[in-house]
């Protein structure tokens, strides 16, 4: 297991999550960027491990760690697993929906409403297996963003012949995990890796 500290989180922290996001956009870069960034290289150095199997390689994460786990598998296909929990973020919702102020700074990338949605970024990861792990009462995650998500995925996973791959498992929770959901992430990594 490797569990980074990314910007503003615990030995990188310091200044505040608004200063470093605004630094950071004045200086030609974005914080969400440079997060992914730093997964990918903690993926280089995992494989430059000799205990580390290649090819067993998943990414698991909650709220702004679910939302690494998929990005990172879907720019990068050394991760052969994704399971994230509270953080099926559909951008056009949250922007229907008035719920953007409910989310941190680092995850607003310029112009990206303009090119992408959540399900087009992770379909990059089918025909690779997916777990998302979702509570129904989660205000940071709106239940018609969860929709079009799992709708527009399905149907992605199904074109590839990889129905069997992809899941969405809801609990009758909030923005936490369950003891519900941590069964369901223990049985899919067993399962795929």
């Amino acid at each position: 297991v490797l569990a980074i500290d990314h910007w503003g989180f615990g030995d990188r922290r310091g200044k505040a999550e608004s200063e470093i996001f605004k630094e950071m956009l004045l200086t030609g870069r974005v914080m969400w960027g440079m997060m992914i960034y730093d997964s990918v290289r903690a993926l280089d150095y995992m494989q430059s491990r000799p205990d580390v199997q290649p090819d067993r390689i998943g990414t698991i994460g909650m709220s702004m760690g679910g939302l690494m786990a998929w990005w990172t598998a879907a720019l990068d296909d050394r991760i052969k697993v994704c399971v994230d929990l509270c953080s099926q973020v559909d951008h056009h919702v949250l922007m229907k929906t008035r719920n953007l102020d409910r989310h941190g700074f680092y995850y607003y990338v310029p112009s990206l409403a303009k090119h992408f949605s959540a399900s087009e970024i992770q379909s990059m990861i089918a025909p690779r297996p997916h777990l998302s792990l979702v509570g129904e009462h989660d205000r940071l995650t709106p239940a018609e963003g969860v929709n079009k998500i799992e709708k527009e995925l399905t149907a992605v996973y199904a074109g590839q012949g990889a129905s069997e791959c992809y899941r969405v498992v809801r609990s009758a929770s909030g923005h936490f995990e369950t003891a519900v959901m941590r069964h369901e992430a223990v049985r899919f990594l067993q399962k795929w890796l």
